[in-house]
Order: C-alpha cells, then sequence, then structure tokens
C-alpha cells in the first residue's frame, strides 16, 4: 500500500462525532439487533476505566476504541478468531458467569493499539454485581514465530500470572487468549520522564529483574540465552526474508524505493560488530549491566498501565532473560516515541525528549538501590558503570527494533496502516547517530584521560562525568596540604630554638 492511500486511524473523540453524543445510540429501530451488534454503537472507551492519579487523564482522549462490526473487513479477517461472532463464542463459553447471558449482550471494542497483536475489550453491555464485567480478548499477530516462540511465551505469561504480576489467564487456544483487564489506563509518553514515572519504572524494573534469582523460578526459562543478542541472529535473519518477499510482492514504487534506501547489506553488516561492542569491557561487577536477568524487552508506554497500586507492566511476548542493561537503555529510547498518533505515519519521534544526564542517573540510582537492595546515589561510581552499559545498549534497542520493523511489514495489519518502513528507517538513523556520538565520545575520552587510567574511570556517555575518578582528583590538593602543614611545623620549631638562645644571652 502507498503511503498517499493510507486511511487515518479513527480515534476515540471522532468517533463520538460521527456516532452521536455519547451514551446515546442514532439510527436503530426497537427491536432490530442488539446494541452490541449495531456497527454504529458508540463505544464508551471511559468505561470499566479508573481514573487514578494526576497522569492517567489529562483532558485528553481515553484510549482509542471503535465497535469491532464497525472495522473494516481487513481487521475482522486477520486470522479464523478476528471475527465478531468467533470472540463472542469463545469469551461466552470461557468467562465465568456469562454463560448466563445471551452472545448478543457481549459487546465487543478494538483497541487501536499494539503492532504485534490485536486487542480486544470485551465486557456485557449489561452491569451485572459480582461478575467479571469486562475482559481482553487477544490474538497473536501472523507469523509471530520468527519475533518470538508462541509455546515459550505462554509459560512465561503463566509463570508471571502465577507470580501475580502478568494478568489472571481465563482461557487460551490457537492462536488467541482471554486475559483478565486491567481497570486502568496506559502511561503516556509525555510522562514517561516525569521523575515520579521515572523512580516508578526504575523500582518496578528492578523487581522485575529480581524474579530469576526466586529459588522456584522455571529452570527452563532460566536457562534461555540472552534474548538481544539471541534475536541479533534470528531477526536479522527474519529481516532479510521479509526484505525480499517485499521486493516480489509489492507493487508500490515508492516501498521499493525506500527499501533501497535502508540498504540491508550495511543493516547485516553491523551485526557482528554491535554484537562485539556492547558485551566488551565487562567489569565483571554486579550491577554494571551484563547480569543476565529475567527482562521485560518491551518497557514503552502502550505497555505500562497506572492503576490504584502504581505502575503496571503488561505484554510480556518479548520477555525473557537478558542483559539487564537492554530493558533500562529500551525505556530511555522510547521516551522519544510517541505511538498513539492518529494520523500518517501513525507515531511520532522527537530525539531531545531523550532523558537528560540527570533523570538517567536518577533512573539508575533508584533501579540500583532496588536491585542490589543498597543505598545508592546518584554520584555514586556504580551509577556511572551502568550508564556506561546503558549507552551501549541503546544502539542495541535501535538495531533490534529496525530489523523488526522490516519483518512486520508484509505482515497483516493489527489496527491500522502504520507504517512499518517508515518506522524502521527512522530507528536506523537514530542507530547510525547515536553510534557516531558514542564513538567520537570514547575517542575524546582515550586522548585527554590521564596516563595509567583504564576504560572504567571514563564514562563513554560524554554528559555523564565519571564520578569515580574524583577520589583521584582530589589527592593532590590532600599531599599538597600536607606538605604546607609539615613544612610550616619545622619553621615554628627553629624559631624558638632561635629565640631561646637569644634570651639566655
Amino acid at each position: 500500500v502507498c503511503p498517499a492511500t493510507l486511511p487515518v486511524a479513527t480515534t476515540a473523540s471522532k468517533l463520538r462525532k460521527l456516532c452521536g453524543a455519547r451514551g446515546g445510540m442514532t439510527g436503530m429501530m426497537p427491536g432490530m439487533m442488539s446494541p452490541s451488534l449495531n456497527p454504529s454503537r458508540v463505544p464508551q472507551p471511559e468505561k470499566y476505566v479508573e481514573r487514578i492519579g494526576a497522569f492517567c487523564l489529562d483532558g485528553a482522549d481515553f484510549q482509542a476504541v471503535r465497535p469491532l462490526e464497525a472495522a473494516p473487513d481487513k481487521v475482522k479477517n486477520f486470522s479464523d478468531v478476528s471475527r465478531p461472532e468467533m470472540i463472542r463464542s469463545l469469551c461466552h463459553s470461557h468467562v465465568p458467569g456469562w454463560k448466563a447471558f445471551p452472545e448478543e449482550e457481549l459487546a465487543i471494542d478494538q483497541i487501536c493499539e499494539g503492532l504485534s497483536n490485536q486487542l480486544f475489550k470485551v465486557h456485557l453491555d449489561k452491569e451485572s454485581t459480582g461478575l467479571i464485567p469486562c475482559v481482553l480478548f487477544r490474538v497473536y499477530g501472523k507469523d509471530v514465530a520468527t519475533l518470538y516462540d508462541g509455546e515459550q511465551e505462554l509459560n512465561i505469561f503463566k509463570t508471571l500470572s502465577k507470580y501475580q504480576i502478568a494478568p489472571k489467564m481465563y482461557a487460551n487456544g490457537d492462536g488467541w487468549r482471554i486475559e483478565e483487564w486491567h481497570f486502568a489506563v496506559p502511561l503516556k509518553t509525555k510522562y514517561m520522564r516525569n521523575p515520579s514515572i521515572l523512580t516508578q519504572v526504575a523500582s518496578q524494573l528492578a523487581r522485575l529483574h529480581k524474579l530469576s534469582s526466586r529459588s522456584d523460578f522455571p529452570r527452563e526459562i532460566l536457562e534461555m540465552v540472552p534474548a538481544s543478542t539471541d534475536r541479533l541472529q534470528r531477526w536479522v535473519d527474519g529481516c532479510e526474508t521479509a526484505a525480499a518477499k517485499l521486493h516480489q510482492s509489492n507493487t508500490c514504487p515508492e516501498t521499493a524505493r525506500r527499501l533501497a534506501t535502508m540498504n540491508f547489506e550495511d543493516i547485516v553488516a553491523e551485526r557482528d560488530w554491535l554484537r562485539k561492542f556492547v558485551l566488551e569491557d565487562d567489569q565483571k561487577i554486579r550491577g554494571s549491566g551484563l547480569d543476565v536477568v529475567f527482562s521485560h524487552n518491551d518497557a514503552q508506554e502502550n505497555n505500562i498501565l497506572q492503576t490504584h497500586y502504581g505502575l503496571r507492566f503488561i505484554d510480556f511476548e518479548y520477555s525473557s532473560m537478558d542483559y539487564q542493561a537492554y530493558d533500562i537503555a529500551n525505556y530511555f529510547c522510547e521516551c522519544t516515541i510517541d505511538y498513539t498518533a492518529d494520523k500518517y505515519p501513525f507515531y511520532s519521534q522527537s530525539l531531545s525528549d531523550f532523558p537528560s544526564e540527570w533523570e538517567q542517573r536518577l533512573f539508575c540510582a533508584i533501579y540500583l538501590s532496588e536491585y542490589l537492595e543498597s543505598k545508592v546515589t546518584l554520584e555514586d561510581s556504580s551509577v556511572t558503570l551502568l550508564l556506561q552499559r546503558v549507552n551501549r545498549f541503546t544502539l542495541m534497542s535501535h538495531y533490534l527494533w529496525t530489523v523488526w520493523s522490516v519483518i512486520r511489514a508484509p505482515q497483516a495489519c493489527t489496527f491500522n496502516e502504520f507504517d512499518f518502513l517508515n518506522y524502521a528507517q527512522a530507528r536506523w538513523d537514530t542507530y547510525m547517530r547515536t553510534k557516531r556520538t558514542l564513538l567520537e565520545a570514547q575517542e575524546k575520552a582515550k586522548k585527554t584521560r590521564p596516563r595509567g587510567w583504564s576504560d572504567a574511570s571514563f564514562s563513554s556517555d560524554r554528559r555523564a562525568p565519571a564520578f569515580s575518578s574524583s577520589s583521584r582528583q582530589k589527592k593532590g590538593p590532600y599531599v599538597l596540604g600536607g606538605a604546607l602543614t609539615a613544612g610550616g611545623v619545622l619553621l615554628g620549631a627553629a624559631a624558638v630554638v632561635v629565640v631561646t638562645r637569644l634570651l639566655r644571652r
């Protein structure tokens, strides 16, 4: 599909304008059909959403939703279980208590977000005390085997659900799952750098990373290889296959031009250098960024909910064992990207929103205080050491989401015509820009550091001073002060001797 022909996603506010006032029902004769089945039904995005905290709702729209019956055919034909009648039947059969109601009383709203899966909000049209009022119906994306192991993802989800970290699962089958509904709203990108949010995310990530140290943590998950370096191999191979598929099947000249512009040979060739770069100069210190821990691997605005008990991570399909620096680096990168844009290319990027040096150090200090279970301040050398590794893994984040987006480009869309190739180019450009900045900073550090200093004494981020070197810098004044004090004492003693001799004469 050429970008010029892409439709604009329908937001909640536009749906309300098209369908009439909130809560009203237009153009429907009594007895013709159940209100839940009417394509003109006005969705209620605020239903089953708790307004918790100042960051939840600030006058902007709620989560964009639309009645599934009003969605285009390509959405309903996304998979064998994306049809409204199939979703109603599965939820009616598997959600406890819903068999007492006719299937027609189940309303289905498509949640207009999620780039890997389709998401549906299924709820009872009538209020009923004591029953589960709402669930999330998830349809897995097509060809996800290239991106993650579905069986492994289900095993991880069940483990996290048992730990009460992931939502409760009511039922699952081939390509679908019914999950507990969270009465909350996703975090907005513009709040991700707020100190209140930064500190909560840092603490939550550290707690998640400590899960793999539990005595009952499943051995089969614990023994997984680090996901980021493993995906360097699998996703890049999948990227080459997807690019070839696009070349063969696409008739849009613009898509062909952009495929040629991306230069996949350069992207593939970068893989080996990146694998070495993120792992070299390992200081072998706990909490320095290369600890292999259980990681979320996709901490971004739509996967962090604001609840009455604090922030909560959701959507663990990319979760696995990984280097701890990746989750932190990925969160910093995601602070610059907003996926709620309702116009082409359905996302926006602002590189100036990357966390400042102070914000990065605050995040890492809070993270280490929780992870190491010991007080760590912003000036601590352990914060500098961790940030050095995080800076390297920002490249890993940009690179993996570049090849991921190319893989997704020829696959079926989940809710809108998100331009995956446009997104891939944006992440690749940011990768190259960030790489240049990091390497220039490292080269500058090598030229200016005193002889005999190790790489660990210098931060690769030009904005983050190496606080660990402060003790070395202070030695000079202390030695000079001691020498002056000793000289003064000797001069004083000599003066006393001279005065005493004069008096005796």
